[in-house]
């Protein structure tokens, strides 16, 4: 069989006076004798250049052309209007994203476009753009903004805001296990994020370290809003192909059940905190497996992995990674409070022993301190504002008294 890439550099060869019609008849004649001899048949880029029908030079400069060719191709099969594409940046199982330039507003984006596989589902789309546009609406610092939600043609598309930094994934596979006072802070980052979308009722559903992005200044952001749904059903149709990633999709997920809340997104935080602090997922196989292990089967021992992490902090883990959504933490503000002790404890080389209400205490103090000090700013802005207020008025008062001062004088007999 003809491959693509024969099939388009022999067209090109013929466009460009390379070859005759004849001559690449005659090429094809002789492949297909060579595969059905049971031998590797050469490309026909190959052939021609092993039997001086073309020059090395000729032929790379077809298959430049070609190369061409099929990335321009690409591009129009994405093309959205109000864009201009430049490359492929990723790729999963909702669908393809791009670098690209949004030209109305002349600014840098990620544009996310879905599969076509997904558009017999009537009703998966249309709460894709329903709730895509209510992400749309959201603004938080360790979220990634979404800019633009649509449709043309067969296109469901949304745009974000482009990250220049790398992904947690990337972090962890170049440096392996993440140092633990860090992991703290990147992971408090994301409940911040988690905790804002609970306030709408969103449950993000495919929390994972390759859907948060790290700019360069350490900040992390929440993204990937394809799978971003308030309980939109679990599909698991085939190996594969499920709506949340299997390695750190929470029980409740992998069971398919629809009521899903922020505990959810709680666990599969958790399962990326296991992730950073030792370099693995907790469960490896088949997607069904991985998925069955979620469900009944306890998660290797963390501090086995890895010694350096602090039994407190294994515990904290192990209760984010809970079974049941009942035994995980009730509130975002508990995980809060625990990171931020055990944060604390680590930096300041304390005991474990110390005073969990003194160190409560000394966070609420450090949050009331720096509130006193932000409205103790707004007063001072507030003041400038009248004064600068008073001030105009004294100064057109003052104008408007020199004008008639000069009007009596010179009106007067």
């Amino acid at each position: 069989m003809v491959s693509p890439r024969d099939q388009g550099f022999s067209r090109l060869s013929i466009k460009n006076g390379f070859m005759t019609r004849d001559q690449v008849d005659e090429v094809f004649s002789h492949l297909s004798e060579a595969s059905s001899d049971g031998a590797d048949a050469p490309t026909f880029e190959d052939y021609v250049v092993e039997h001086n029908l073309m020059s090395g030079a000729e032929a790379a400069a077809v298959a430049l052309a070609y190369q061409r060719l099929i990335k321009d191709a690409e591009k129009r099969r994405w093309s959205v209007s109000g864009y201009e594409i430049f490359n492929k940046i990723g790729e999963g199982g909702l669908g393809v994203v791009f670098k690209a330039r949004q030209i109305s507003m002349n600014r840098i984006v990620a544009l996310k476009i879905l599969h076509k596989r997904w558009l017999n589902d009537e009703e998966f789309k249309q709460r894709f753009l329903i709730e895509a546009r209510l992400v749309g609406k959201l603004s938080h610092q360790n979220l990634i903004k979404v800019f633009d939600v649509g449709k043309e043609d067969w296109k469901y598309y949304f745009s974000m805001e482009f990250i220049e930094g790398e992904t947690l994934e990337e972090k962890i596979e170049r440096e392996g296990p993440i140092e633990v006072v860090e992991a703290i802070e990147l992971i408090l980052q994301v409940l911040r994020a988690i905790r804002y979308l609970s306030k709408f009722d969103i449950v993000h559903c495919d929390i994972k370290p390759s859907n948060i992005l790290l700019t360069r200044d350490e900040i992390a952001k929440l993204g990937d809003f394809g799978f971003v749904k308030t309980n939109i059903e679990i599909q698991a149709t085939e190996e594969g192909s499920v709506l949340g990633t299997p390695d750190y999709i929470s029980p409740e997920q992998a069971m398919g059940e629809k009521d899903l809340d922020f505990r959810s997104d709680l666990y599969s935080l958790g399962v990326t905190f296991y992730h950073m602090l030792s370099a693995q997922p907790p469960f490896e196989g088949t997607v069904s497996t991985v998925m069955r292990k979620h469900i009944r089967t306890a998660p290797p021992s963390l501090k086995q992995l890895n010694p350096n992490i602090p039994k407190e902090l294994c515990r904290i883990v192990e209760k984010m990674m809970a079974k049941s959504a009942d035994e995980r933490f009730d509130t975002c503000e508990q995980l809060f409070e625990e990171l931020e002790l055990i944060k604390i404890r680590l930096k300041t080389g304390k005991d474990y022993n110390v005073d969990k209400s003194m160190l409560v205490e000394a966070i609420e103090m450090h949050k009331d301190r720096a509130t006193k000090a932000w409205r103790e700013k707004l007063d001072v802005i507030e003041r400038l504002k009248r004064a600068r207020v008073i001030n105009f008025v004294l100064g057109g008062l003052l104008a408007l008294s020199v004008v008639t001062l000069f009007v009596v004088i010179f009106t007067s007999p």
